[in-house]
């Protein structure tokens, strides 16, 4: 008898420990906007574990008309550590805040907790992060330097012959469309980045259809991008703008070839083909210096630390300085440096300037411009998405943060949004007046107005058959 007695006295204060690790709390508050102290009357209030969104079920309560809010809810202290908690408040077109849990509330399960909110208005600036991402990091060397000496390296020492037999305009249309597209998934590159590339293969000659392909292509189907959308938005729309992507950009290409013709005349816009050296190097010397280039260039579009992006960089960087000293010469390292000057001076003087102005507005804009597509599926909206994502400058992977950000804050239509992820990340104004140096006006805007058309034709239809965005994470 007394062994059944302990067994029971210990269970009962296992249960009694149990209960007690089950511990209510009860969170109220008001939610006001910086300007103002207006209150917020479209938002929730949510308690969250950081990082542990698998492990804790987000507890959330509606912002009241008033913009007050309450939450009830009980957590089991001995699974979730009451210090690690957040409470957040989100609010339609203001920026996030993050509060951690007060921990005095720990001993006073019963007591109400008092938790104010202060939201500022949200800007375009504020998802993108335009001088962060592009002005302001070492990432505008490790992307775009090795970006000018590959493109300068195929205008300075590819013959002609080898372009044309891949991209002109006698190359089979399947080749040079599939070498167009497939280029795009292993490089990582913005707007403005793939113009060195795109100018150094239309300079030697490139068809007119595969040239505008690699163009588009190039920055917008890139596989860490596909990645990206799949991981933040959804796997359907990663699967969509794959698809998308390859689509525009060989009916893109078509369409050029048959507007202005496949074929080139010497003088048709750009800068003058250079002349090769007559003691260039040879075809494996130049194979293995793009090569190298490449590699730092595909290295240089990921985010690695830099420790790990200094010891993958330092052995490439410095065979292709041994390459240069030893099998290319003092002419045509002076050569080729000099058609690398060339570009840098087609592209920063328009790039950075151009980027700078669009940051600066983009700063001071709020993220209410954008409430005309929410919701809305019609041609009007999806064009207009197309062209919002044409003329501003997104860095990259920022158009999919940007599309789940208006997805989900604003409730735009995912129509308008694929419209928008299809265009941000293949055009940009900065990007337009620069092509235009090398091709043109006519050309540059006949290319712009197809991409945009057949981005809002894709928006239509994916908006049509997917209806209503709904996200299960917390942006």
């Amino acid at each position: 008898m007394r062994t059944v007695r302990y067994v029971a006295l210990l269970m009962s204060l296992g249960l009694a420990l149990q209960s007690t690790e089950l511990q209510r709390f009860v969170i109220r508050g008001n939610v006001a906007k910086a300007d103002g102290d207006r209150p917020v009357v479209d938002g929730t209030i949510e308690i969250r574990w950081p990082g542990h969104e698998d492990a804790f079920v987000p507890v959330t309560a509606p912002i009241r008309e008033d913009g007050s809010y309450l939450i009830d809810t009980r957590i089991d202290s001995s699974v979730v550590p009451l210090r690690d908690l957040t409470v957040t408040a989100t609010a339609r077109a203001c920026e996030l805040v993050e509060k951690p849990l007060p921990v005095s509330a720990a001993g006073q399960s019963d007591a109400p907790i008092t938790l104010d909110f202060v939201v500022k208005p949200s800007t375009l600036n504020g998802i993108l992060n335009i001088f962060h991402c592009c002005i302001l990091t070492w990432g505008i060397l490790t992307v775009m330097l090795p970006a000018f000496l590959l493109g300068a390296a195929i205008t300075a020492f590819v013959p002609s012959e080898s372009v044309l037999n891949l991209l002109g305009p006698q190359a089979p249309r399947y080749k040079a469309y599939g070498a167009a597209v497939g280029s795009g998934m292993v490089l990582s590159l913005c707007s403005c980045n793939v113009v060195p590339l795109f100018a150094g293969i239309w300079r030697r000659g490139a068809g007119t259809g595969p040239a505008f392909a690699f163009l588009y292509s190039g920055p917008a189907i890139n596989l860490v991008a596909m990645i990206f959308t799949c991981q933040v938005i959804g796997l359907p729309f990663g699967i969509f703008r794959i698809l998308s992507v390859a689509v525009i950009a060989v009916v893109t290409g078509v369409l050029m070839a048959r507007i202005f013709g496949e074929s080139r005349a010497p003088d048709a816009g750009g800068t003058p083909l250079p002349v090769l050296p007559l003691l260039g190097p040879g075809p494996r010397v130049t194979a293995i210096l793009l090569g190298l280039l490449l590699y730092l260039l595909v290295i240089g579009s990921f985010t690695i630390a830099p420790l790990w992006r200094l010891g993958m960089t330092l052995p490439a960087a410095a065979a292709i300085i041994v390459l240069a000293a030893t099998k290319l010469g003092r002419s045509n390292t002076r050569f080729w440096l000099r058609e690398a000057w060339q570009l840098i001076l087609l592209v920063v003087p328009v790039l950075l300037p151009a980027v700078l102005i669009i940051g600066l507005l983009a700063l001071y804009t709020p993220l209410t411009v954008t409430r005309w597509m929410s919701g809305n599926n019609s041609f009007a909206a999806n064009l207009g998405a197309a062209l919002f994502g044409a003329l501003m400058y997104f860095p990259i992977l920022t158009e999919v943060a940007f599309s789940k950000a208006l997805l989900k804050v604003m409730g735009i239509g995912v129509g308008p949004a694929i419209a928008l992820i299809l265009t941000a990340p293949g055009l940009s104004l900065p990007g337009m007046i620069i092509v235009r140096k090398e091709v043109g006006w006519k050309r540059l805007l006949a290319y712009v107005s197809i991409v945009c058309l057949l981005a809002t034709l894709a928006g239509v239809l994916f908006g049509s058959e997917w209806g209503t965005y709904i996200c299960s994470c917390t942006f």
